[in-house]
Parts: structure tokens; sequence; C-alpha cells
């Protein structure tokens, strides 16, 4: 079954290469499914939540509404290169039918692998922040706000070790569970789980826009005094200066290289482009909703982190956070110094501290759902073209579900949340923002190159892609400012590790190996094929069939 205007695209589909004559991918994603699944991807209220911590810990001298504007800026390429090569190459499997068809076949998978790879280790890494993280602040804060013993005695309890893994483990089965029904019920899913999710971020927006800062302050004071040590908004900026807190003044180049940040805090909102096989009208939606997923999310990151610093202060947020991180007493504080945290405090309400609780929890666990169901369609992509076991593009006969594909990943993510949660792999060794960098970084090249090494496919392109300026077509220009994103963000990376992961001799070679192992897998797999009759090489000249 294809979207009719799919149906009509004149751009040539091989039948006898691949795993079978139709990929059995069902398209049901509409433009409002579009827009909330990349909405969940870059898992909106988590990001407002720690971007002011994030930033006062590595950042304290720089504006943060600086940071999400130039990030936002350089992220236009991103949001248009992948917009338009998703709706130039509507199938599943995102850069890797990019790359594979525009530039090299084994480019194309070392980079998907690659990429592939830093999203199982994000399943691994947020199927425990939403148990240790999400759900342990929301319950100490709903118990702070309720004056509930039990609810912050749960808090303590679901962070340690073992309730973490075990609720971790119960997660990624119900993850397994989602991605074993029909696209048609999961869209269903992603948009019932939005409604409380996006409701509790307006919550918390019209909090802070009803709050002034003497309100917060006094409300903050009170709330110390009658549940944590007794220390006041102004006596912990005082206790920060005295203790050495010295912050600098804020710079553009400062602030450019923020770009980790500005980048992060978006990441996932393109991740439409690795489910294009179930996208209907893939050429006009997928842009489309990519952009105003992009656009959507500025707005809401302005107004809300506006009013925060308004209302919190800078000063303050930077005070904590360096009392947290650098005195033995720290800050007194009894939860991390989430955004939703100084929320709750300024709402007397147990409704609207709930909305905002589950809210935190929702987009935690949500983003689970999304990156597993992106990281199902690229394995389930390479099986189709031969280059992984075939069985990996096995779907049910009822539900269309890469069902095959759904279990590995399921099996890796439970692997790699155990290694977070009981040893220091992840802190030795795992770079998340360098290693998806890189495959975004190599993604661009698809662009740069379409008109060039695809002129039957740019031909075809909407006249927006076809458009050139100076000579030189728009697809390209896109492509090169998304090489110059990622190049600037690999930089950035590697000279604030605090953020984006360790950079140390294993780490280096931990990516390296990831991106090494991917090309090795490609060319033995192209040596099978070609021992079998099989010349992977003409079948990348075709589009893989609907």
């Amino acid at each position: 079954m294809t979207d009719s205007a799919e149906t009509g695209s004149t751009v040539p589909e091989a039948r006898g290469l691949f795993v079978r004559q139709s990929s059995g991918l069902i398209r049901e994603f509409r433009a409002l499914d579009v827009f909330i699944f990349n909405t969940l991807g870059y898992a909106l209220g988590l990001v407002l939540a720690v971007v002011p911590s994030f930033a006062a810990g590595l950042w304290p001298e720089q504006n943060v509404l600086l940071i999400v504007t130039i990030g936002t800026i350089l992220t236009v390429f991103n949001a248009l290169m992948y917009g338009y090569l998703a709706g130039i190459l509507p199938r599943s499997g995102g850069d890797y039918v990019y790359l594979s068809r525009i530039v090299h076949p084994g480019l194309g998978f070392t980079a998907n692998w690659g990429f592939t790879w830093s999203q199982f280790l994000g399943l691994g890494l947020y199927a425990a922040f939403t148990v240790n993280f999400g759900l342990a602040v929301s319950l100490a804060t709903l118990g702070q706000a309720t004056d509930s013993d039990r609810l912050i005695s749960w808090s303590e309890r679901v962070g340690e070790d073992w309730p973490t893994f075990l609720i971790g483990i119960g997660l990624l089965a119900a993850v397994l569970f989602v991605l074993s029904l029909s696209t048609r019920v999961i869209r269903w899913i992603f948009l019932i789980g939005f409604i409380p999710a996006i409701i509790g971020t307006f919550v918390t927006m019209i909090v802070f826009f009803a709050t002034t800062r003497d309100e917060f302050v006094q409300k903050f004071n009170t709330f110390m005094a009658e549940r944590a040590d007794g220390q006041t908004y102004q006596g912990l900026i005082d206790q920060a200066h005295g203790a050495g807190m010295s912050v600098g003044s804020a710079t553009f180049v400062g602030a450019l290289l923020a770009i980790p940040l500005g980048y992060w805090i978006y990441i996932g909102f393109t991740y439409s482009a690795y489910i294009g096989g179930e996208v209907k009208q893939a050429s006009k939606t997928q842009p489309r909703m990519i952009m105003a997923t992009l656009g959507f999310a500025y707005l809401v990151y302005m107004l809300i982190f506006w009013r925060y610093y308004d209302v919190v202060g800078r000063d303050f947020t930077n005070s904590v956070v360096y009392l947290d991180g650098n005195t033995d007493e720290g800050s007194g504080l009894p939860v991390s110094p989430v955004l939703n945290f100084f929320a709750g405090i300024m709402t007397d309400s147990t409704v609207l501290n709930v909305l905002i609780g589950v809210s935190f929890i929702l987009w935690h666990a949500l983003l689970l759902f999304v990156i597993a169901m992106i990281c199902t369609r690229n394995l389930f992509a390479w099986s189709f073209d031969g280059v992984a076991p075939r069985q990996l593009a096995t779907v049910g006969e009822r539900t269309h579900a890469p069902w095959v594909a759904a279990i590995v990943i399921v099996a890796v993510a439970s692997v790699l949340l155990a290694l977070y949660v009981f040893t220091s792999f992840f802190t030795i060794v795992v770079n998340y923002i360098v290693i998806f960098s890189i495959a975004f970084w190599m993604a661009s090249f698809a662009g740069i190159l379409l008109p060039y090494r695809r002129p039957d496919l740019f031909n075809q392109a909407p006249e927006g892609v076809r458009r050139r300026i100076g000579g030189v077509p728009v697809i390209s220009l896109l492509g090169a400012g998304n090489l110059g994103l990622f190049t600037l963000i690999l930089v950035a990376s590697f000279k604030t590790p605090a953020f984006s992961g360790p950079t140390g001799g294993r780490a280096i070679a931990f990516v390296v190996g990831i991106y090494v192992v991917g090309a090795i897998l490609y060319f033995v797999s192209r040596a099978v094929q070609k021992s079998r009759g099989v010349d992977l090489e003409l079948l990348y000249k075709e589009i893989p069939p609907e």
C-alpha cells in the first residue's frame, strides 16, 4: 500500500535485487503525526528542564537565549537538507538511503551504522534516565509540593541501581510490545501520549508567566524554610560567590562554542526521515513538518527560557549549580535544580504539580519509543537491501511491523542499560554527541553531491530544491551548511567533554571502532552477496520498492 503522491513517482524501482518486491511498510503517518513524532524525538519537556542547569555548569557567563538562537539558525541547514532528501527519497532508513544512492553504498551503511549505534546507546541511557531522573525528580517534586514523605521515599528508592534497571527493563519491554503493533496504532499511541506531555509543558509556561521575581523569591524562601535547611534565595547567591564562583562576560564566540548545546536541544527533530517509507505525501510533508517542528521548538524555548531567567534569575541558577558541583554542603535543594522543580514551587496547586510531573515523565518515556522505532527502520533498510540478515526485514502479516528488528534492538538496549547502571562504561568511552555528529557530518555529502551524482533524482525534485543561488543548487548549499554545522559541533564537543562525553584515548578509540566496524561489515557483506551472484553495486543504483 502506498500514498498516491508517491505512487506516481517516476523514480525507477528495482524488483529482483531486493529481499522482496514490496517493503511491506504502510504509509500511515500524516502531517500531524510527523510533527508529533519529531517533537517527541527531541523531547521538548526534557530539554526545557535541564538546559538552564547544563548552561550554568558549562557556560555560566553565556546568554542561553543567544545560544538557542545561534543554534536554531545553523540548524536550519540540517532541517532543510534532511527534509528535502526525505521528500526526494521517501524510503525508510534516512541517511543510509540518501548516501548509498547518491554517494556510495559503503559510506551510506557506515554513516547509518554509526548513527544507529548512537541511538542504541541512547536507548540504554534514556531508559535509565526515565527512571532515575524523570520519575525520581517528578516524585520528589510532587512529594515536596504535597508534603508527602512516601513520594519522597519512592523518589529515592527508584534512583537506586536495581530499581532503575528493573523499571528500565519494563520500559523496554513496553517499547517492544508497542513496536509489534501496526503503524496506525503506534501513531495513535504517540498522539495520546503527546497530549498530556504538551499540556504539562504549557502549564509550566503559564506558571512562569503568572509569577514575578519577588513572588518566586518569597515562595522559594518559604519552601526552603519549611522543607529543606532554611537557605534563602539571596543567601545561596552570596554563598556561591563566597565559595569562589566567578562568572566572566558573555561573548558571541563563547555562545558559538556552546553549539553542542545549541544543536542538542533539537536532536531528534528530523527523525521522521528514518521512517520515510511510512509518511504520506512525503515530498510535501517531510520538509514542511520538519521546519514546523523546528519553528515550534524555537518559539517555546524562547518564551519559557525568557520567563525562567526573568523570574528565577541567571545568577541564582549559576549559584545553585556551582554549590552543588563544587562544595561539600551543596545548595541544600532537596532535588535536582531542574526548571520544572522551580515551576512546582511557584504554584500551590497539586493538580498543576501532577500535570507538570506526569509531563516530565512522558517526555522521557515517549522518547524511547521514537528512538527504537527509527532503529527498527534502519535495520529493516539494511536487511531489505541485502546488507544485513534478511530476517531483519520480516514484517508481521497483520501489523506490517518489523518485529524481528524490534526484538534485536530491545535486546541490545537491555545490555546497554545494564552497562550504564552497573558499570562505568558510559562515563569512560561513550561520547554520544560525537558519535551521532559524525554520521550527520557524513550525510552532508548526499545533499552537496545530489545534483551532480544523481541528476535524475535532482531533476524530479521540487522547484525549491532545484533553485540555484549564484549558479549553485540550493540543496548543495544546504549540504555545505550542514557540513559546517557539524564540523563546528565536533570541534566544540572536544572542548566541552563535560557536556558531550569523554574525549580520552579510549573514548576516541570507541568512536573510531564503531565506524570502522561499520565499513568492514559493508565490504564483507558485499563480498558474501557477490559470491551468491548478487551485485550490490547494481542494487544501489535503484530505489528500494514501496
